[in-house]
């Protein structure tokens, strides 16, 4: 019975001391709420020191929201202004925006001197990830022409092939990630899983018709660099220069030949051109775009070429496939790889950066 009566003291004493703990918590969140608004009064009043003094406490002691600290900040900032202290308000000033990158400058509610400060300060997007949909459109650029037969023209170009309703162009979506390096520069690197398909129609006169298509699969990764120009607040127009590496990694076709006196037909059936290709390729980049900024959020329209810069074929290679030389007289030419696309896009900013204007 003894044991039972400690033990249901020991209940009772915890409970007590924890709704203490809970009572004194409320009042420490009162007494802080209390002290910042006796310090808008003692600033209203032009007490500036023991505003100082009082709101250095709150700061440094108080477990504050995001706009009790963003207010105490800025009175903060304001009474150093006032207490003729310009070089402390300045490191305040900084550190608030570093903190509430968004803060709005009412200026009719400020000292002249602190509204000058604000604006010595503007906030960049340091680091951003975001999202890209577009609309690509690919085309093919022969560099040079080989032949294995003397009366097909191998000269035939490659044409771009897909069906239905997103004929002559694909629909892509990637991520990209952007770093900024100086003042509205910044560095960007995208990752994308391209596929594109290609036709060619080759012709013996009065023998056969060739048709050889191929799909093919790429990782794509540019890198550029973005230049920004500020028309006003919240627009953000670009333009954009880089490079871009092309890594294929699935390249699948076939080749028909249909004999033009009785129809009949051969196949190659579904085979491989990795080794018949030049894995890395290379382009060059440029674009322009649109953007606007709410707060961490950009949405952008874009548009973007890219050149290649070198074949994506390798028809040395291709002359020691007996197949296809010897029983389709198929070859393929040096190719470069071109593209263009017009897309939206959406980022998100994960850190910003505070810089100081220079004049």
């Amino acid at each position: 019975m003894k044991s039972v009566i400690i033990i249901l003291a020991l209940f009772f004493f915890s409970g007590v001391a924890l709704s203490q703990t809970i009572d004194l918590a409320k009042k420490t969140d009162d007494a802080c709420l209390e002290l910042i608004t006796d310090a808008d009064r003692l600033f209203i009043e032009g007490q500036y020191e023991i505003c100082i003094e009082m709101l250095e406490g709150v700061l440094t002691t108080c477990d504050l929201s995001r706009n009790e600290k963003m207010h105490s900040m800025e009175l903060l900032a304001k009474s150093y202004v006032e207490a003729g202290l310009p070089e402390k308000a300045e490191i305040t000033i900084n550190v608030m925006l570093a903190n509430f990158p968004h803060y709005e400058l009412k200026e009719q509610d400020n000292p002249e001197l602190f509204n000058l400060l604000i604006k010595k300060y503007r906030i960049h997007p340091k680091f951003s990830l975001g999202i890209r949909n577009t609309a690509d459109w690919v085309s093919y650029k022969t560099t040079k022409v080989y032949t294995v037969h003397d009366e097909i023209d191998y000269s035939v170009s490659y044409n771009q092939n897909i069906e239905g309703i997103f004929e002559g162009f694909g629909l892509m979506y990637y991520g990209w990630a952007e770093y900024e390096l100086f003042s509205d520069i910044s560095l960007n690197g995208e990752l994308i899983f391209k596929w594109t398909k290609f036709v060619r129609e080759l012709t013996r006169p009065s023998v056969f018709e060739l048709q050889f298509s191929e799909s093919d699969s790429y990782i794509e990764i540019p890198i550029y660099l973005k230049k920004y120009f500020h028309i006003d607040k919240n627009t953000l127009p670009y333009i954009a220069a880089g490079i871009g590496w092309l890594y294929l990694t699935k390249a699948d076709a076939n080749a028909t030949i249909i004999y033009t006196d009785d129809g009949t037909s051969e196949s190659t059936g579904n085979i491989s051109m990795l080794g018949l290709r030049n894995r890395n390729t290379f382009e060059w980049i440029a674009g322009a775009g649109v953007g606007y900024k709410h707060k961490n959020l950009r949405l952008f329209l874009d548009a973007r070429y890219y050149c290649g810069i070198n074949s994506f074929t390798n028809p040395e290679k291709g002359l020691s496939d007996n197949v296809l030389v010897n029983d389709f007289y198929y070859i393929d030419n040096n190719v470069k790889l071109n593209q263009f696309e017009i897309g939206a896009s959406i980022s998100y900013t994960l850190i910003n950066s505070v810089k100081r204007v220079r004049h």
